[in-house]
């Protein structure tokens, strides 16, 4: 990279970030040190506590979740077996980004089970309930593999970064994950 393109994305960057220059020539030199030197105490006590604890965490959130299916597949069962239903094909559930439960599959079994969900809001619940555990279950299995290899000082490939992007935009330039 030359010393012009460089510059450019330093000042795009200044710009996202909306940085005086001089934190800016500050965060620059964390980039050949340690990802997490810069985080105050409490942050790093958080993150040393979840190095510890993480995988007991998830292991905990894992049996929960296990616990939460269970029961979800009792009540469906009962629901099922009450209206004399067994679905043929195979059916997709899953919590819409409006907050609905959605279920995709054969239209007669979908719609069956659909009618089930509605007259039991319970199942609905429950359903977001196992999806909110299994989310920070993820989560935290994530963060704490990533941290731990922050800690191992691990350079070897990781398909987890790979959902880490950068946009370049000039003003609009931005980083997601994705």
């Amino acid at each position: 990279m030359t010393n012009e393109n460089n510059n450019c994305i330093s000042a795009m960057l200044h710009m996202q970030t909306g940085a005086p220059e001089a934190a800016s020539h500050a965060r620059h030199g964390q980039i050949a040190g340690q990802p997490l030197s810069g985080l105050d105490e409490a942050s790093a006590r958080a993150l040393r506590s979840l190095a510890k604890d993480g995988e007991g965490l998830v292991t905990a959130l894992e049996a929960r979740l296990d616990s939460l299916q269970e029961a979800f597949m009792d009540m469906l069962n009962t629901q099922l077996e009450e209206r004399h239903l067994r679905p043929e094909d195979r059916l997709h559930m899953y919590v819409s980004p409006e907050g609905t439960l959605v279920v995709e599959g054969n239209d007669n079994d979908a719609n069956l089970l659909c009618d089930i969900i509605t007259r039991k809001p319970d199942l609905q619940k429950s359903f977001k309930q196992m999806a909110q555990v299994a989310m920070l279950s993820h989560g935290v299995e994530l963060a704490t593999q990533i941290h731990n290899d922050i800690i191992d000082q691990v350079e070897d490939a990781n398909p987890l970064l790979g959902h880490y992007h950068m946009c370049l935009k000039g003003p609009l330039s931005h980083f997601y994950i994705r």
